[in-house]
């Protein structure tokens, strides 16, 4: 005995169907759906990297400003105060004589030795000058001061240092007047 089955659906049942204009609107309504789809990612993804692009530049603008010449000249502003600090912990009988004679230090002058003999008159002075200009500016503001006797100059050499901070190399000894110690 063979047993037909119906899987299709019963012909009274009434099967929807669409008119010309809910057709339309259905297509018109799917077609929003795939333009809002793709829309939507795009405009975040735009709207993303706008602000990626902007974060990348301020960091540029950083880091600029940290290899630039204001970081630098801070970063020598920092050391000098170290060294300062390192002179004055080391020595503090020499409060007053550095102060006194920090005058005659020109700011294109970098001090890498400051050595101050306490029973005598007498300044080692080794450091970094921007050039042979700054270099001899400040020799003839050493020699020229009221409080300097003399001024003996041993040796300057040319170095490249590191991060651009290169420059004349010098080594000299400064006299005091003993008059301006016991001040």
């Amino acid at each position: 005995m063979v047993t037909n089955i119906n899987l299709a659906a019963p012909e009274s049942e009434n099967k929807v169907s669409l008119s010309g204009k809910s057709s339309l609107i259905f297509s018109v309504l799917l077609l929003l759906a795939a333009i809002g789809a793709y829309a939507v990612p795009s405009y975040l993804s735009s709207h993303y990297l706008n602000q990626k692009n902007q974060i990348e530049k301020q960091i540029k603008t950083e880091n600029e400003k940290i290899s630039g010449p204001e970081y630098l000249e801070m970063a020598d502003f920092q050391e000098r105060l170290g060294l300062i600090e390192k002179i004055l912990v080391d020595h503090v009988y020499f409060d007053g004589y550095v102060k006194t004679f920090s005058k005659y230090i020109l700011p294109e002058v970098r001090l890498t030795n400051f050595e101050w003999k306490r029973e005598g008159s007498e300044v080692n002075v080794s450091g970094i000058a921007t050039n042979f200009d700054a270099l001899s500016k400040e020799l003839i503001l050493l020699k020229n001061s009221p409080i300097i006797q003399a001024v003996e100059f041993k040796n300057a050499t040319e170095s490249s240092g590191s991060e651009g901070q290169g420059g004349v190399k010098f080594d000299l000894t400064a006299k005091i007047k003993k008059e301006a110690i016991n001040k």
